[in-house]
């Protein structure tokens, strides 16, 4: 009998994945861990349904599908965007409009009970926020985008689940397989590794540790006092995360974004973040999903800065392995780019976004960039601190000052607000891409006009840069900042809810929708014409407030300030934005953008 094609990807993967596996527990602890491992592979690729198979031939045949310039993505919020996952299913069709491929539903899965840190503290991996709809519901929605070619994207937290559970539960009812499932320390343990460890919310969930009775000492809790970190070197999680993956591939997810994967490992005397542990557990999870369902994409959400960002898609380690370059994930965010554009809009100044374009390049293989212009967490400054290494001697302050002009400060266009800070501290700044680019604060025509240019120039970053390029819900039609939150007990005290406001459908009929769809539209259609994907390439300009970038076969160039810049050396090119013939020397106007390609 010829074997399946899944046992042709054990057979040949196996090898990767139990290369992490025993890295992660040791040669002894894997002899009795691989066939439980092997068990979950055969079992959730007996279940695979015949359309998602499917699916995998065809993206084994192209494995570049997601590295491709007309791969562009759309991120919500099911309940902001649409109320119910049918709701969303029937606004699929705005989706196709704007040329969508990849739809990422931010905090889908069941939440805790009360405080979910906006969903995020999961407490079942296996079922939809109920107020949302089931995972029938999804299936469907599932269907109706692979109709459509857009693949569909949800978040799997590796680092913790809620304290509510069925997991957290058991550990608190006394059960000793579920509690070795989260790090329990006594108080002078957790004191010792505390002395490392940064706060990542340090007013509103100060320290990385809580005292839970019921669990005889102090939980890890890295974010809040509700989210206990699993504990990643007990190999019984790393069973029951790759089977609950797998099961979730099966429902039609395509995509996971894999939430705070920095943070995995813990070792004390260190930061416990990015240690080379978490590099394994992903490439073990990485190496399942290769073989039981290689349609389906890893997404790093690793917020740190670009010189550390490559390992995880992935390294090759040398001479003791014989398997050559180990994958991990197929997708990063590129956080600094994002970050860079808000202080290059902020300071005018093209020299911190150049800087990052130019770490940017070199992607292996089968690897993307997740660009976006905003997204719904916040602008976390602190994460550009190491790519200012070198270009200023004082990044914290001048970062500073970057955050104070976006939250308002004297003379200021934008219409931001301070996240977890009163100022005095670096943190992080809220606020919707057209309040940050300040059309809020516009009141005539003038200003109207330069706001719609700024955020015309960030989604040209995003999208010339060469990754699969996001657009948050909302961003597209122009909305605005939505206090209402602080009318909600449950959301009054979490700023994050500024920028993440429903979905005004009444809005796409207005002028600022038209005007920013239209521009994106546009950059959209110069991307894909470019045939640009992938890693960017910076261009010198010459000009501090000008950012050149090699997308495909084009140049961009994109001007950080309200006066107008001179750029030569384009003549015979034309400019995909306007559609005009470029001369040798083009003048950019103020915030302005020029797509220069060939004038056939």
């Amino acid at each position: 009998m010829t074997p399946s094609s899944t046992e042709r990807r054990l057979e040949a993967l196996a090898p990767r994945l139990k290369r992490q596996l025993e890295r992660l527990y040791g040669a002894d602890r894997l002899a009795a861990l691989w066939p439980r491992m092997e068990r979950i592979l055969r079992d959730r690729a007996a279940e695979r349904p015949d359309a998602l198979a499917a699916l995998d031939t065809a993206r084994l045949a192209d494995p570049d599908w997601f590295v491709a310039p007309d791969m562009l993505g759309y991120s919500t919020y099911v309940d902001r965007f649409a109320g119910t996952v049918d709701g969303l299913t029937e606004r699929v069709d705005h989706l196709e409009s704007l040329g969508v491929r990849y739809l990422h539903l931010l905090a889908l899965l069941k939440a805790r009970a009360g405080d979910s840190d906006g969903g995020f503290a999961v407490a079942d991996y296996l079922a939809i926020e109920p107020r949302l709809g089931t995972m029938a519901d999804v299936e469907r929605l599932a269907a109706r985008l692979r109709a459509g070619r857009i693949s569909l994207c949800v978040d799997l937290a590796l680092n913790h689940t809620a304290d509510d559970h069925p997991w957290a539960k058991a550990a608190q009812a006394g059960d000793p397989h579920y509690r070795a499932f989260y790090h329990v320390l006594g108080d002078d343990e957790a004191q010792a590794y505390e002395a490392a460890l940064p706060e990542v919310f340090p007013t509103t969930a100060p320290g990385n540790f809580t005292a839970v009775p019921a669990m005889g000492g102090q939980v890890w809790t890295t974010f809040y006092p509700f989210q206990w970190d699993l504990n990643w070197s007990n190999p019984e999680v790393m069973l029951a995360i790759v089977d609950t993956m797998l099961r979730l591939a099966n429902h039609g997810f395509e995509a996971f974004r894999l939430d705070s994967i920095a943070f995995l490992w813990k070792q004390l005397g260190t930061d416990c973040r990015n240690r080379p542990e978490a590099h394994f557990i992903v490439r073990a999870l990485r190496a399942a999903l290769d073989i039981v369902a290689p349609a389906t994409l890893l997404k790093a959400e690793a917020i740190v800065p670009t010189a550390l960002v490559p390992p995880y898609f992935g390294a090759d380690e040398g001479a003791d392995w014989d398997g050559g370059f180990e994958p991990e994930c197929h997708l990063v965010y590129n956080n600094s780019l994002m970050v860079a554009g808000w202080v290059a809009l902020a300071e005018q100044s093209a020299t911190l976004p150049h800087a990052i374009v130019e770490a940017s390049g070199g992607l292996p293989r089968g690897a993307n960039w997740l660009s976006y212009a905003r997204c719904h967490d916040d602008i976390g400054w602190g994460a550009v601190i190491g790519d200012l290494a070198g270009i200023d001697p004082d990044p914290v302050a001048r970062l500073k000052t970057a955050a104070r002009f976006l939250e308002g400060g004297d003379g200021s266009w934008a219409r931001g607000a301070p996240f977890q800070s009163d100022g005095s501290v670096l943190h992080g700044s809220n606020g919707t891409m057209a309040s940050l680019a300040g059309l809020e604060a516009a009141t005539d025509d003038e200003a109207r006009e330069m706001a719609f240019r700024r955020i015309a120039l960030l989604n040209a970053l995003s999208i010339a840069s060469g990754g699969l390029a996001t657009t948050y819900m909302g961003d597209e039609a122009g909305l605005l900042n939505d206090t209402s939150y602080l009318d909600d007990p449950e959301r009054a005290h979490e700023g994050r809810w500024l920028h993440r406001p429903d979905m005004d459908w009444s809005a796409l009929d207005g002028p600022a929708a038209r005007r920013i769809s239209g521009d994106l539209a546009t950059l959209r259609a110069a991307r894909i014409a470019s045939g640009g994907a992938g890693s960017p390439v910076a261009i010198a300009t010459g000009v501090p407030a000008l950012l050149g970038i090699g997308c495909g076969n084009d140049r961009v160039f994109l001007n950080f300030s309200d006066a107008s810049v001179a750029v030569d050396g384009l003549d015979g090119l034309r400019d995909r934005v306007s559609g005009k013939a470029c001369s040798d020397t083009l003048t950019i106007e103020p915030w302005g953008v020029i797509w220069a390609g060939p004038a056939g």
